[in-house]
């Protein structure tokens, strides 16, 4: 009996060893599915909006006034990091892009299909919390990817009483 039982401990221990060799697989094949796509310059919201304690509204300067939040400028980034590790590799390469003018080619996380008229506006208005919809980033080193969908946003409209008339609301 006692046989029995140490070959099972040990076929338990060969099953668990394979997840963890599928996993570590997949997280290696696949690293934007676990971590947020991989962008042109390290930035980690983290670091930023966690450790930090930089506003959003700072790097994002349009997302109050505009259907878009906007990828911060370069420049915006220099304002803090024209003094701080400004020779760290990843500064330098964003400086690079400063520069010369090229803009950075930044992987896009969040979609909104073309038919949806959002504006974050009424959203900031009636306080929703950014956490919301994009998720904790002030605990994310790189963004997940969103693609919002029609029933994430109907469900949160009639969770908080919003409109909820398609045309008036999002379809314009």
């Amino acid at each position: 009996m006692k046989m029995l039982d140490r070959w099972r401990w040990v076929l338990g221990l060969l099953v668990v060893a394979l997840l963890l060799l599928v996993m570590l697989y997949l997280y290696y094949i696949y690293p934007h599915r676990f971590l947020g796509p991989k962008q042109p310059i390290y930035f980690s919201h983290r670091i930023h909006a966690g450790v930090k304690e930089i506003s959003c509204h700072f790097c994002h300067p349009y997302v109050e006034r505009s259907q878009n939040a906007g990828i911060p400028a370069v420049n915006l980034c220099f304002f803090c990091h024209q003094y701080i590790i400004p020779q760290h590799p990843q500064i330098v390469k964003e400086r690079w892009h400063l520069e010369t003018k090229t803009p950075v080619p930044w992987v896009r996380v969040y979609y909104i299909p073309d038919h949806v008229k959002f504006n974050h506006q009424p959203h900031i208005k009636s306080e929703i919390d950014c956490i919301i919809c994009h998720g904790d980033v002030k605990k994310m080193d790189r963004l997940m990817p969103v693609e919002y969908k029609m029933k994430f946003c109907v469900n949160c409209h009639r969770d908080r009483n919003a409109q909820l008339d398609c045309w008036l609301a999002c379809h314009r």
